[in-house]
């Protein structure tokens, strides 16, 4: 047993390693980087070697399989391409999901998924504070943003993060840390829950500078959604909602600039208004290529091209780089068409029923597992209504990680349902 125990721990653990080396070669616009995708070959010998199995089935097979036939299909027949490479990305997320979803068969390997997931919240978190290019979109703190040193020749981050980018990334991360930092369902050793609020306080001090609005108000909402579906009702829970309204206050008067100075107000409006202006003629930009080209977009990562820019203007974008359509629905139309917008809905709607079955069905672990998992998507998807991290962005490994979570969760609910009813068929099984 302790044999067998270990074969694993290693396995997994290479695993990791390998996922990590994809994920790096997939952070920069390389053509070669499609040739790394080879290294999901070892991870699925050694696996089968191990337990005579590719990967653990789920709802989403389907749904990612047909998300990278379209890739695939997408790069020959749409009207503009930059070549197969770009189907790399998409391959890496489907893949991040057949192998972190696995982790959830015993002996399972998710928990270790958790720290490590914390410890790169913390990672993010700082490297957003000393890096990110941050604008001044609420006067009030600039005082703070004065006093953080400027990081922008670091290896991986040369010339620092857009602060929406970044933040976007950072919904992913703080939301589940948030789940394991107050959770009452399960009694984490010390050392979790002190990594969790490290996560947690470092990732919100982060987002609260950067002011990438959608992202924050998404955080805000799902952060309701943590302490609902984690605290027992009780003096916690009250005190937790006290200090998630005064939090949500706050950052209403930063965002509606109610306390500067009179002679900055004026500025202050035009910006935001420009803001709002300008994304309804992004949308509209983007509609107008799903009307030309329903069925392909105008192809993969090419709403951001000069020959598409130049066909579909938007104000104020002559010159400028526009690097998406600033929601992921229409970003999705713009590159995949309707069939990859229903592909997009469709399995995170098959997601969101794996969380929720999850989360009825499983013990502590698994429910706050599951709540964090949902929350944090959910704090992503309403940064992505007005924002978005592109589903060939170079932070999109971070969805991909927490959706492999989440598969992971609803697996190993799913394992020990097996394990406890055996005499119910695998095919029959509520889960399934």
């Amino acid at each position: 047993m302790v044999i067998e125990r270990l074969k694993f721990g290693l396995a997994r653990s290479a695993e990791a390693l390998l996922l990590t080396g994809i994920i790096l070669a997939h952070w920069f616009p390389d053509p070669a980087r499609l040739n790394v995708i080879i290294l999901f070959l070892p991870i699925l010998c050694l696996r089968f070697a191990l337990t005579r199995r590719l990967l653990t089935r789920t709802p989403l097979d389907v749904l990612l399989l047909a998300f990278l036939i379209l890739c695939i299909l997408n790069s020959y027949t749409a009207p503009y391409t930059w070549g197969f490479y770009v189907v790399s990305r998409a391959a890496m997320g489907v893949g991040i999901v057949w192998v972190v979803g696995d982790w959830g068969r015993p002996p399972r390997a998710d928990r270790g998924f958790v720290i490590g997931w914390l410890a790169f919240g913390i990672l993010i978190g700082v490297v957003s504070l000393f890096t990110a290019q941050y604008t001044i979109k609420s006067i009030e703190l600039q005082p703070i943003l004065d006093l953080l040193p400027r990081l922008r020749d670091l290896p991986l981050v040369q010339g620092g993060f857009n602060v929406n980018e970044i933040s976007g990334a950072m919904t992913l991360l703080v939301v589940p840390a948030a789940a394991f930092a107050l959770t009452q369902q399960i009694d984490l050793p010390r050392r979790w829950r002190l990594l969790a609020w490290a996560a947690l306080v470092t990732l919100s001090l982060a987002l609260l500078l950067a002011q990438s609005r959608f992202a924050i108000f998404g955080v805000l909402a799902a952060c309701g959604m943590v302490i609902f579906g984690v605290l027992l009702p009780g003096r916690r829970r009250r005190f937790a909602l006290a200090i998630l309204l005064i939090l949500t206050a706050v950052e209403v008067i930063l965002a509606g600039n109610w306390i500067i100075p009179e002679n900055a107000s004026e500025s202050a409006l035009l910006r935001d208004e420009n803001s709002q202006i300008s994304r309804l003629n992004i949308w509209g930009s983007a509609l107008a290529i799903l009307r030309d080209h329903p069925l392909t977009g105008v192809g993969i990562n090419q709403f951001r091209a000069r020959p598409v820019r130049d066909q579909y203007p938007v104000p104020g974008y002559e010159q400028q780089v526009l690097p998406h359509a600033h929601n992921i629905l229409l970003q999705t139309g713009s590159d995949l068409g309707l069939p990859g917008m229903l592909v997009y809905v469709g399995w995170n709607a098959a997601l969101a029923l794996m969380l929720w079955r999850t989360w009825k069905r499983g013990g502590g672990w698994a429910r706050t597992g599951a709540v964090g998992a949902a929350a944090g998507l959910l704090a992503h998807f309403a940064f992505d209504s007005g924002d978005a991290i592109t589903l060939f962005d170079r932070f999109i490994f971070s969805y991909w990680l927490l959706v492999g979570f989440a598969a992971a969760l609803y697996i190993g609910v799913r394992e020990e349902g097996n394990v406890a009813g055996a005499q119910v068929a695998p095919d029959r099984h509520p889960l399934l």
